[in-house]
């Protein structure tokens, strides 16, 4: 991480009461060299080749922590939450059959005129929105062609 990413993370820790410890700045630096959008246990898996003595609880406490700071972003993806490194406005496509998580970015126009139309056909205020697409990746999509010909 540059100087000024972690003088932003200590800021955003700070006034949560929190400090940038080894091991946050390690899951910071993970997550945000990384777009697979991974679980704890990935993101466990890695620290741990950078700091072999992280515990499994520490990596837990930490992401909830960075979370709750605005560091990252957490997705409810299946049955594990998952941790994106990338907190600038974006969307996600999931892999309905392997569960890869990628990054889209839809024209802000877009999205503005969806919340009009959401507000004004519900009359509704709206306050913040999730759009996530489903479908099938590449790799299986190919692999489901593949079988069906079989």
């Amino acid at each position: 991480m540059d100087k000024r990413s972690v003088a932003e993370a200590k800021r955003r820790l700070a006034s949560r009461g929190h400090r940038l410890t080894k091991q946050r700045q390690a899951i910071l630096e993970v997550l945000r060299s990384s777009d697979v959008h991974p679980d704890a246990d990935w993101v466990y898996r890695e620290v741990r080749k950078v700091l072999p003595h992280v515990s499994l609880g520490t990596v837990y406490r930490s992401l909830e922590v960075l979370r709750d700071a605005g560091l990252i972003a957490s997705l409810e993806v299946g049955p594990r939450r998952r941790y994106d490194g990338n907190t600038s406005e974006h969307q996600h496509i999931l892999c309905i059959s392997c569960g890869r998580v990628a990054d889209i970015h839809l024209p802000p126009s877009l999205l503005e005129e969806l919340e009009q139309r959401a507000a004004s056909e519900a009359d509704f205020t709206i306050t913040g929105h999730r759009v996530e697409f489903y479908g099938l990746c590449p790799q299986c999509l190919q692999k489901s062609k593949a079988e069906s010909t079989e």
